[in-house]
């Protein structure tokens, strides 16, 4: 009878430890909760200084979109938790923005071309 109840405690915590490991993403992910947090962000704003840059996917290349300053920690923390473990592929791309308000609402402009180049 003890052996029976210890083989089951010890099965049910190899359950709770696999239960709180980070789900694996697949490569360039972008994981739908991220998506989700970045349509529910706020995006009001006044100026400018408002607004903040946060990542769309779990890679660079995913892109970015523009959202309310203190909405970006809400969306920091979800893609933090989504793309613990993302694999990236090593491709050039072009996806970077300069957020900004416009009729108090923040967008991001994407940056010129030329701004990823040293001179």
């Amino acid at each position: 009878m003890k052996r029976v109840f210890f083989l089951l405690m010890g099965a049910g915590l190899l359950a709770a430890c696999a239960s709180s490991a980070p789900k694996p993403v697949g490569i360039n992910a972008t994981p739908e909760a991220v998506t989700k947090a970045i349509a529910k962000a706020d995006k009001t704003c006044k100026t400018d200084a408002d607004c903040v840059a946060v990542k769309k996917g779990c890679c660079p290349c995913a892109g970015y979109a523009a959202v309310n300053t203190q909405a970006a920690e809400k969306v920091n923390k979800v893609w933090a938790q989504e793309c613990k473990i993302a694999p990236c592929t090593r491709e050039m791309c072009y996806v970077e923005i300069t957020p900004k308000c416009e009729q108090n609402i923040c967008i991001g402009e994407p940056k010129p071309m030329e701004s990823y180049f040293g001179k």
